[in-house]
């Protein structure tokens, strides 16, 4: 028997460019995977807290499976037989919680650092990973000044991810070089020594926003347009957090089937990163 398990995109960045965002990821896993797994813990809220748990690193493809471990605890009413309806005390304690496991794969592929997460109700969330790795970053000293966010690889939720935004402020626009010889722009045509991919920077009017604007010209990315590549955009959510949406991505399958245990319900970690791994081969 099989699940079906969904899978987020994403690129991990870092705040200082002058770091090299990989190098500073594996030297926060290599320092984490030597401390004693209570050392690695870290509380989501008053009543959830997780892990890592497990680290697998390939050295010769800058590749990594993580296994994250979470629980929810202070909650244990009594347990009800979904077939006789009968009740009983559980017998967990009040600290105690179900576990679960979260999957994430890394790499390292032409200088960005890519993210495959697996995404589910009980799984950890891409902020809260965010705010484990970034906890760790500070507590473990690697570098004081750094902080670790991330940019949504979007395609064909682009348009779902913006509209769920309170503003979109600024958009990065890449487009093919000879639009800068064509008739709309005729700059130039010596344009042999200009790279193949040029970006035009939009930005909104103070407390404005883009967001139609980039509906459209996403419109033309997704109908064939050969002359834009991508869309990078900068933008607010209802709780005036910064997100970033790049719709920078080759084919992509969202979820994948993985064998699970029948007696425990959870999936089976071999099995969910071998299919990631998969997925994460559209990359290459």
């Amino acid at each position: 028997m099989k699940k079906k398990r969904k899978i987020g995109f994403y690129y991990l960045t870092l705040n200082l460019s002058d770091f090299n965002v990989f190098d500073i990821f594996s030297n926060l896993i290599d320092s984490l995977i030597i401390i004693e797994k209570v050392g690695r813990k870290e509380n989501i809220n008053s009543e959830k807290f997780c892990f890592l748990d497990e680290v697998k690193k390939f050295d010769s493809t800058s590749r990594c499976h993580l296994v994250f471990k979470s629980a929810t605890h202070s909650f244990r009413p009594p347990l009800i037989d979904g077939k006789t309806i009968a009740e009983r005390e559980n017998p967990k304690k009040l600290l105690e919680g179900e576990r679960h496991k979260t999957h994430l794969i890394s790499k390292a592929i032409d200088g960005d650092l890519i993210l495959i997460l697996e995404k589910g109700k009980d799984a950890l969330n891409i902020n809260q990973l965010l705010s484990y790795f970034n906890h760790f970053l500070s507590l473990l000293d690697l570098d004081a000044r750094l902080k670790f966010s991330y940019e949504i690889i979007a395609k064909d939720s682009f348009l779902e991810e913006i509209q769920n935004l309170n503003r979109v402020v600024c958009a990065d626009v890449f487009v093919d070089k000879q639009l800068l010889g064509s008739n709309s722009l005729n700059y130039s045509k010596r344009l042999n020594s200009v790279q193949h991919e040029i970006s035009i920077n939009v930005k909104a009017n103070t407390r404005d926003s883009i967001i139609d604007f980039v509906s459209d010209v996403y419109s033309k990315l997704n109908g064939g347009t050969n002359s834009i590549h991508k869309i990078r955009i900068i933008g607010r959510n209802q709780e005036n957090n910064e997100v970033k949406i790049n719709t920078d991505f080759i084919e992509r399958q969202e979820y994948v089937m993985v064998e699970y245990n029948q007696d425990t319900g959870e999936i089976l970690s071999n099995e969910m990163l071998i299919e990631m791994d998969t997925v994460l081969h559209n990359f290459n």
